[in-house]
């Protein structure tokens, strides 16, 4: 698993995930989710469109993060899951609740408290 972070504002950031979100790779990714929350990010936006494969305990890292996000007032959304991993959000019963959505704009209109003009291209 390979992350990218990027600020949003003041109290934002993408961060672009790659590779398989697993058992495995997991655990640095929910140190990063959590250390970001700290830092003062209260809306996450996790860009995974590059994710290959994603199982139970990536889904519950990302279920944490959304909790963390919303005990400071804050969201998180997911953006373009492929759809194995779109199916994984479906079947769990998630995608509502963690936001997922297709494009960066769409998680803009979710994630209302947040400016994410800020972002370069978009």
């Amino acid at each position: 698993m390979k992350t990218k972070k990027t600020p949003l504002g003041s109290e934002g950031a993408l961060i672009v995930l790659s590779g398989e979100l697993d058992a495995f790779t997991g655990p640095p990714l929910r140190e990063e989710l959590g250390e970001a929350v700290e830092q003062g990010a209260r809306f996450l936006v996790l860009d995974m469109s590059q994710v290959e494969y994603m199982d139970s305990v990536g889904l519950g890292i990302i279920v944490g993060a959304v909790k963390r996000t919303r005990e400071q007032q804050g969201n998180l959304a997911v953006v373009g899951p492929q759809a194995n991993v779109l199916r994984v959000f479906e079947v769990s019963g998630t995608k509502d609740l963690l936001n997922v959505v297709a494009t960066l704009e769409e998680a803009k209109s979710r994630l209302k408290g947040l400016q994410l003009d800020d972002v370069e291209g978009q």
